[in-house]
């Protein structure tokens, strides 16, 4: 059996139909930018290379392999096909979940402008109440103001109620003192009299 050093029938066959096509070397294959002018040159198989000159003879330049190599390498291709298969549902996976994340993204950027107007909404709710509470202050002080008024309309009504009656009061003091002058008057006129009389008396007696 062939080492993993040494080339296998199959491998020397392939090396010989590269050959005789004059196709390179199979090399790995890396993602190419879109902007590389980099072309891929894939194998191709020219059926004039090698078909038979000579119908009755081995007369094809087709390598050799026997079925044991050959069934060996229909089963790595088909396993290698497999792998692209496996590949491929990964590639898929790998783009629905890209998607997925996408979508995902797109949620939290609602959720963010959600939170941010929920954020503006509490912003103007705490300005409504502080206008509020601004409105009951001036209520108030409306209110306080509108009391004050009151005070002064009642100590207004009772100073004008109290008007006629300060009137009537200096009105009867006057008279009172009128009356006194009257009677002060009146005594002095009497004791005058009484004097005048006594004095008549007095000159008569002497």
């Amino acid at each position: 059996m062939p080492t993993r050093t040494q080339k296998t029938k199959l491998e020397t066959a392939q090396d010989n139909l590269r050959e005789a096509a004059n196709v390179p070397e199979a090399t790995p294959i890396d993602p190419t930018p879109i902007a590389s002018k980099t072309v891929h040159q894939a194998a191709t198989f020219e059926p004039s290379q090698y078909v038979a000159g000579n119908l009755f003879a081995d007369t094809s330049t087709l390598p050799r392999t026997t079925r044991i190599d050959a069934d060996k390498a229909i089963q790595s291709i088909s396993e290698k096909r497999e792998t692209l298969r496996l590949v491929g549902a990964n590639l898929q996976l790998n783009t629905d979940v890209y998607k997925t994340g996408s979508l995902s993204e797109k949620m939290n950027q609602a959720n963010i402008t959600y939170q941010s107007d929920g954020i503006n909404t509490q912003a103007k709710m705490v300005g409504f109440e502080v206008a509020n509470v601004n409105l009951q202050i001036a209520g108030s002080k409306l209110g306080q103001t509108q009391e004050k008024l009151n005070h002064q309309n009642i100590e207004l009504a009772g100073l004008q109620s109290e008007t006629p009656l300060r009137q009537l009061y200096w009105q009867a003091k006057l008279s009172l003192i009128e009356s006194r002058i009257s009677q002060v008057e009146l005594a002095k006129f009497t004791l005058d009299s009484k004097i005048g009389a006594i004095e008549s008396e007095a000159e008569s007696i002497e």
